[in-house]
């Protein structure tokens, strides 16, 4: 009789140790849903910020466009200030776009080579098989 009570009251408590356990994880992922909901809310406004930013440095950068033009009027014709400042800016666009293209076309394969080759050398298997 003894012994079964002794294994009953083990039992009992490894039970409750364990419903403890399960309801303290339970409460600590229904905490980090919440922290990462705020967080990602928060992220959602700063990324709002950042695209208004952007639209306005759109038209600034049209407003300094104009200011070079009027600028260099003073000197040349406007259609040549014009001119000057349009060919400056297909200049600027041609070697970003140039530079954009090159890293496209050097990372456009997206195996991780690396990653693979230590996963392989770590489970045992060379490069060569």
């Amino acid at each position: 009789m003894s012994d079964n009570f002794g294994r009953y009251f083990v039992n009992a408590i490894v039970a409750g140790l364990i419903g403890r356990i399960a309801t303290v994880v339970k409460d600590e992922i229904e905490k980090a849903k919440q922290e990462i909901s705020k967080k990602l809310q928060r992220i959602g406004i700063g990324v709002g910020l950042v695209i208004g930013a952007g639209i306005f440095a759109f038209f600034m950068v049209g407003v300094f466009i104009a200011a070079a033009i009027l600028g260099l009027s003073e000197v040349w014709p406007a259609w040549l200030a014009a001119l000057t400042v349009g060919g400056a800016l297909l200049l600027i666009v041609l070697l970003l776009a140039g530079i954009g293209s090159a890293l496209i076309k050097k990372n456009k394969d997206l195996t991780p080579h690396e990653q693979i080759d230590n996963i392989k050398s770590t489970v045992g298997m060379s490069s060569s098989q």
